[in-house]
């Protein structure tokens, strides 16, 4: 029998041997939760043993409803650490802004729009730009697509239909997305199999999250979809950084990675020329964090 906490949603594997009741309660092994597998109120309290049957996170968007929160640099240097990692990486600019696209010096090239306009093969519009590491680059005419497609039927899952041809070829798929929840952040979570929200420790920042959590539980309804925050930008001499940081980390608990990206001017030296942080300085603390994040994505 498989059983999801309803807290941290991992997953394990119950021995029903062990069941001496129809109605029981059990002890997440993970995060000490205890919650009931019935609505039966006082059961035998058995503890469960974690099995790797973890659900995919081949498809991972990097979302949030405020711009500003490093959604594009958490795109780029996670996916990048993955790269590193012997992991093949797709990366998908999902912004009209295009920002993911010229910080790997891709400009004016095809993009998801004429994925969607049928002018292009999706495997024609992918590019190699570093070992182990591709981009779907994005382009201006990306804004035409909710225009143009919301009246659509299914217009939520275009990029999930789109990735299926190809989502085998990629350990990890990492789709950045704009702050609009038109059209991009409905097709951004549908095809997602989890979710990284980034923030920063501020107050606009922290509200960001909490409308980002709604939309996801809107699609969650029909679509399983876990998620987890990401500090960004943190300051570790800003008082108020580390207000909110206490308060964000009372709110969500276990939602919250334990990685945390500091403000590190070596990130804004490598986008000038065009590199991930690892590439630029792979002894940048930035470079070290989004190392220790691949590494926890790995493994959650």
């Amino acid at each position: 029998m498989i059983i999801i906490c309803d807290k941290c949603k991992t997953r394990f594997r119950l021995d029903t041997s062990l069941i001496k009741k129809t109605l029981f309660k059990v002890r997440c092994s993970k995060c000490k939760h205890v919650f009931s597998v019935d609505t039966s109120p006082k059961e035998d309290v058995y503890e469960l043993k974690q099995t790797n049957i973890e659900p995919e996170k081949k498809v991972i968007t990097i979302c949030n409803h405020k711009g500003g929160v490093a959604k594009t640099s958490t795109c780029l240097n996670l996916g990048t650490s993955l790269s590193m990692m012997g992991k093949r990486v797709l990366l998908i600019d999902f912004d009209a802004q295009a920002n993911l696209s010229l910080l790997l010096g891709q400009k004016n090239e095809f993009s998801f729009y004429e994925i969607v306009q049928k002018e292009i093969d999706i495997l024609k519009v992918i590019k190699n730009v570093r070992t182990n590491l591709w981009l779907l680059p994005s382009n201006t005419r990306m804004a035409l697509l909710a225009q143009q497609c919301l009246q659509q039927k299914d217009f939520g899952f275009f990029l999930r239909d789109a990735l299926k041809p190809i989502k085998d070829h990629f350990d990890y798929i990492l789709v950045d997305t704009p702050p609009s929840v038109k059209f991009f952040t409905p097709n951004a979570l549908m095809a997602a199999d989890f979710v990284i929200i980034p923030t920063q420790c501020e107050f606009l920042a922290m509200n960001g999250v909490l409308q980002t959590e709604n939309i996801i539980k809107a699609v969650t309804k029909t679509h399983v979809l876990d998620y987890r925050v990401l500090i960004t930008l943190f300051d570790n001499s800003n008082t108020a950084s580390k207000v909110i940081y206490a308060k964000l980390q009372k709110k969500y608990e276990s939602k919250i990675l334990k990685t945390i990206i500091n403000f590190d001017s070596k990130m804004q030296e490598s986008q000038i020329v065009n590199e991930p942080i690892a590439y630029y300085d792979d002894k940048a603390l930035s470079a070290r964090q989004y190392h220790a994040l691949a590494k926890e994505i790995e493994v959650l």
